[in-house]
């Protein structure tokens, strides 16, 4: 089951390249010594604001489009969780177990080792976690609560993923910019960012389409990646297992290509409705 939205693709990536990047430009001036002074400490709490506007882009314009019935259709996919066992594997799963793949396999070829990160006390954990959760949300209500189901209504899903993957790539990179891995690794970071973000869209685009379009399963992969790569496990700080995950991840989406799309003769539910519960995939 597919949803459609009233918001335009481009109406959307426009909105929320103009809105993350007039706080992020400034600050990546600021970071370089080009203009402004910045101090880092404000730099790292305000570049945070930017990881919101694709919610709010989509919150703005579907009540400007849809009015708010089609508001109360995209939060209902939030909690949409009456979807089929595997797809909640292939959500929750699937990237740690990429990211311990990814880890292993590093430290078997490599002399640069990735051990798991010392515990934190539980309030210091949680609080990573709502705040992960919270920038998250700012994510994903926006690309796919309303990019993607955009997208596809004019497009195939491999289509809609090449585009959604790569202009959700670009828009990240004022803010990679901004990270101690970048100053540490150069441009080749960004590669990797790239190498990663792509296919991790197919494969978002996969369950997706599957599990009647609910957003609560694109939240979930999103955050447990977040929690394990960057409290538990991280991946992504060492050069040699971030290209490791990105191959990983590349390979999994050719197995995917084919399941990308559903049965046309499903019936297709305008996000301005209630989303019908179904337990099959």
């Amino acid at each position: 089951m597919r949803s459609t939205t009233p918001v335009s693709p481009m109406r959307f990536f426009a909105l929320t390249f103009i809105l993350s990047w007039l706080i992020w430009v400034p600050l990546d001036l600021s970071h370089f010594g080009i203009a402004f002074n910045i101090p880092e400490a404000t730099s790292n709490i305000v570049r945070l604001l930017g990881v919101l506007m694709p919610a709010a882009s989509a919150l703005i314009l579907t009540r400007l489009m849809g009015g708010r019935g089609a508001t109360r259709g995209l939060w209902a996919r939030l909690v949409l969780w009456r979807v089929n066992w595997r797809w909640w594997m292939a959500a929750v799963i699937g990237q740690p177990a990429l990211l311990v793949v990814a880890a292993l396999f590093t430290n078997l070829i490599s002399d640069s080792k990735i051990t798991p990160e010392p515990l934190v006390p539980v309030s210091a954990f949680i609080v990573n976690v709502i705040m992960l959760l919270i920038a998250t949300l700012g994510e994903e209500i926006g690309w796919r609560g309303v990019a993607l189901p955009s997208l596809q209504q004019k497009n195939s899903a491999l289509k809609s993923s090449v585009i959604l993957g790569l202009l959700w790539g670009i828009w990240h990179i004022p803010f990679w910019l901004l990270l101690d891995t970048f100053d540490q690794f150069g441009i080749g970071y960004l590669g990797l960012n790239l190498l990663f973000v792509v296919p991790l869209t197919f494969y978002i685009t996969w369950f997706f389409n599957h599990s009647q379009h609910s957003l609560l399963l694109p939240v979930m992969l999103h955050l447990t990646f977040n929690i394990v790569n960057t409290i538990l496990l991280p991946v992504t700080l060492n050069i040699t297992a971030f290209l490791v995950f990105g191959i990983l991840e590349w390979i999994v989406m050719f197995f995917i290509l084919p399941h990308l799309e559903v049965q046309q003769s499903k019936v297709l539910h305008p996000v301005s409705q209630q989303p019908q519960e179904n337990t099959h995939a």
